[in-house]
């Protein structure tokens, strides 16, 4: 009877989602010696030390995120997928966590079903972001920047295209003015303003009101180049 009845508080409350044994003392003292015994009938599954799952039936990794309760944000190319319609398609999930002990069930959880979750901790998360359909996203200013200063320009510019009328430039500038492209002395509003000015150019008209400007460095230069045209041909 007392069995049955934590099974129930635990689906009510958890199911489909990673929870925390502290969380399950909380609902029942002995609630170590209770999800032994249900992990040995299947209504539970032990992840990791610390860390159970409350199995849901037909669960693919977007339902399974927007299910688990653990606060998580959806970052950089991951994110970007979803402000431009999945233009690159990727099968690696990155997220952002607060906490490590999370970070490490997520990576575990993910790896046994084959789900790549690249999975950052920090004290605080450092991305602006905010909530789609029950998941926390990062936004398409900050994402676009992250992506800049990651690499990732195809995503970027693609989300740039995309989302061209919902975007602050206001805000982009200011999240990408002293931020640079990773391992180079390139600012990412430079970078992105040359996007926009070809962008322009490949459209024939000023969709995008910034100041033009060059690069130098002529790797991020032909990459950007090599991603607008790819927005391009393909969007």
């Amino acid at each position: 009877m007392y069995l049955e009845r934590f099974s129930s508080s635990l689906k009510e409350k958890w199911k489909g989602s990673l929870f925390k044994v502290s969380e399950a003392k909380r609902i029942e003292a002995r609630a170590k010696e209770y999800l032994h015994r249900l992990g040995k009938l299947g209504e539970v599954e032990r992840v990791r030390w610390g860390w159970y799952y409350i199995p849901q039936k037909q669960q693919d990794v977007w339902d399974f995120l927007a299910n688990d309760k653990s606060f998580k944000v959806v970052i950089k190319q991951t994110a970007a997928s979803i402000w431009n319609y999945d233009f690159v398609h990727r099968n690696i999930y990155r997220l952002a966590v607060e906490d490590a002990s999370y970070k490490k069930a997520l990576e575990r959880f993910g790896k046994d079903r084959g789900w790549i979750f690249e999975v950052e901790y920090h004290d605080k998360i450092p991305y602006e972001y905010r909530e789609v359909d029950r998941l926390f996203i990062e936004t398409p200013e900050s994402c676009l920047v992250n992506c800049i200063a990651d690499w990732s320009f195809l995503d970027a510019f693609a989300v740039l295209y995309f989302r061209r009328d919902d975007i602050s430039f206001d805000r982009v500038r200011k999240l990408a003015r002293w931020k640079r492209i990773s391992r180079t002395d390139t600012r990412v509003w430079n970078a992105i303003k040359y996007g926009c000015k070809l962008l322009n150019e490949r459209l024939d008209k000023r969709m995008f009101d910034v100041k033009a400007t060059r690069l130098n460095q002529e790797d991020v230069k032909e990459l950007i180049e090599e991603a607008v045209d790819k927005v391009m041909e393909f969007a």
